[in-house]
């Protein structure tokens, strides 16, 4: 996993501290700089960012609007230039930005302090919890967390166990 999606989700959340749970991407969006747009896309487009702009399909639930827009925001603070997001396109293996992008998402969504809060309930519960998709959530836990991350909730787990 890139350490530097993990930064720069770290410094999104020390650029705007006191942000609720579930993260408001709108607001935080705006607040890097982005403009919003929505847009009656035609599948498989959902999300789409140029420049400052991100635009978002009409009509999505609002799971899938927060990723979309967190993994937007993702591609404006770790790459240059235009992404077009085929979202269920991304079988297989996806290219190094898209995958950089949607761990920086991962942990936009689901920063490491409060997970660490809450990381003894299932994926579906922390999806619930983080207003989050279920997969995302999945990918966060398994794919997505730090080395740190996994000792501490080893450890959890063991007293959990001991306990």
């Amino acid at each position: 996993m890139s350490r530097l999606a993990v930064e720069k989700g770290r410094e999104l959340h020390e650029r705007h501290p006191g942000m609720s749970i579930p993260i408001d991407m709108e607001k935080m969006a705006e607040a890097e700089g982005c403009e919003l747009i929505d847009w009656p896309f035609l599948e498989p487009v959902k999300e789409v960012k140029q420049g400052r702009w991100i635009g978002i399909a009409e009509g999505l639930d609002s799971r899938e609007r927060r990723h979309l827009i967190a993994h937007a925001l993702a591609h404006h603070l770790l790459h240059c230039g235009n992404q077009l997001s085929f979202h269920y396109q991304k079988q297989g293996f996806p290219a190094k930005q898209e995958r950089e992008a949607e761990a920086c998402a991962a942990h936009i969504l689901m920063p490491g302090p409060e997970l660490a809060k809450v990381i003894d309930l299932s994926p579906w519960d922390l999806a619930d919890h983080f207003d989050v998709p279920e997969e995302l959530a999945f990918q966060r836990i398994n794919e997505f967390a730090t080395d740190e991350e996994k000792e501490q909730w080893d450890e959890v787990c063991q007293d959990n166990i001991t306990s």
